[in-house]
């Protein structure tokens, strides 16, 4: 990799709260730290009209997704400026119109190679996230998924038949460790078995099932303690309030777990948020949803070479494979008391599966994930596109002019 490429980021970014936010900022910083060849910008989302963030120098412009043309607006100025590449981090639910549907206008005029993230990528869904996510794959000069389950979906359930798909891990800071009986004394934990989950709230996250099976888990270990760490997600919390939260607390007070639950308010990020999870002796992810194909939040509980206990997602499957975590069926909190339990009662398993995630997790580390991210942008750079290949669609599929306009 030869000479430095200026690459622009569509993303949501810090402060704004938001996981795909904090992905692509760690994604920039270890890209300027870790590599010598790409310069990122940032082209922030804002969300509503009325987004009073203030940015850093990184960000170069801003997209108002409540402006009609937006998404078009930015390919423009894309076109006519030096900007080598453009990467951009999709989730439905950050860009505009129905499933997002307003950012198909940017890929239709980009002129510029453009590496795409799918941060969501939906088995059997509906037609028109379907079109929107072929439509990208198709505009793409390089797709990145974050498990390889990614590729077989995409194969099998929108028609991507050949193509530049990869797959790179999703990226997992790295800080000084201090080690567990420390991190537990800074928290205030000592001497106590804790079990932890984290992330933005919201009541996809199945937290109720765990805080139920806290009594049973309690009468095997009495020094137990569940964290919940992290805020409402913002969208729920402009939506339902604080509603989800407060059903989580009463619930632990109506069972008595006033000293076995600890909810810790706060969008916890980087060093804080490795002193939690150092201290944590088993990690637990009771998702709902069967068809989530990353976590973020898992894939730090992994860095860290926790024990995992999770329900079967997608991407809990195919990361916890090979006795790297216990899964553990949707809305079952008996098997969620019956497999913790295990876990704190047995060292020699806990310390086997520390031992197993911490191997695979070296991979996560930001050095590793942002040279490989390097590789791809600077080759999407260089190349002509290699946009994958979608299947024909049948006279009844709309074209992607009206996917646009519909």
């Amino acid at each position: 990799m030869e000479g430095t490429i200026k690459v622009l980021f569509i993303t949501t970014y810090p402060p704004r709260t938001c996981g795909i936010g904090t992905f692509a900022r760690d994604l920039t910083v270890g890209l300027r730290k870790k590599t010598d060849c790409v310069t990122p910008h940032i082209a922030a989302i804002d969300i509503s009209d009325d987004d009073e963030i203030e940015y850093g120098d990184e960000v170069v412009c801003r997209i108002n997704n409540c402006r009609a043309g937006a998404y078009a607006e930015v390919a423009a100025k894309v076109n006519a400026s030096d900007y080598d590449a453009v990467c951009v981090q999709h989730e439905f639910g950050i860009f505009s119109g129905e499933w997002g549907k307003d950012l198909v206008n940017f890929y239709v005029a980009c002129e510029k190679p453009i590496v795409t993230t799918l941060h969501t990528i939906i088995p059997r869904c509906l037609e028109l996230p379907r079109r929107i996510i072929s439509t990208i794959v198709r505009h793409s000069a390089a797709t990145v998924v974050m498990a390889r389950i990614g590729v077989d979906i995409l194969h099998s359930d929108y028609n991507v038949r050949f193509g530049n798909i990869k797959v790179i891990p999703h990226g997992v800071p790295s800080f000084r460790r201090i080690g567990g009986p420390a991190a537990k004394k800074a928290l205030g934990l000592e001497g106590k078995d804790v079990i932890s989950s984290f992330g933005l709230l919201s009541r996809g996250k199945g937290l109720e099932y765990m805080i139920a099976a806290m009594p049973h888990i309690v009468k095997q270990h009495p020094r137990a303690i569940y964290c919940v760490l992290g805020q409402t997600h913002p969208v729920v919390r402009k939506n339902e309030g604080e509603s989800y939260r407060e059903e989580l607390h009463h619930m632990a007070r109506t069972l008595g777990l006033e000293n076995h639950v600890r909810f810790v308010n706060r969008f916890i990020v980087d060093e804080k948020l490795s002193v939690f999870l150092e201290a944590t002796d088993v990690y637990v992810t009771p998702y709902l949803g069967p068809d989530q194909i990353t976590s973020g939040a898992m894939a730090r509980a992994v860095f860290f070479g926790k024990p995992i206990v999770s329900t079967p997602f997608l991407y809990a499957t195919e990361l916890l494979a090979n006795g790297r975590g216990r899964l553990v069926q949707f809305r079952d909190s008996t098997a969620l008391a019956q497999n913790v339990a295990a876990i704190l009662s047995d060292r020699t398993l806990r310390l086997a599966m520390e031992a197993s995630t911490l191997c695979y997790g070296r991979r996560m580390a930001w050095r590793a994930v942002a040279r490989e991210y390097a590789e791809i942008l600077t080759s999407a750079s260089s190349n002509a596109p290699t946009h994958a290949t979608v299947g024909t669609p049948d006279t009844t599929t709309p074209d992607v002019r009206r996917l646009i306009q519909a």
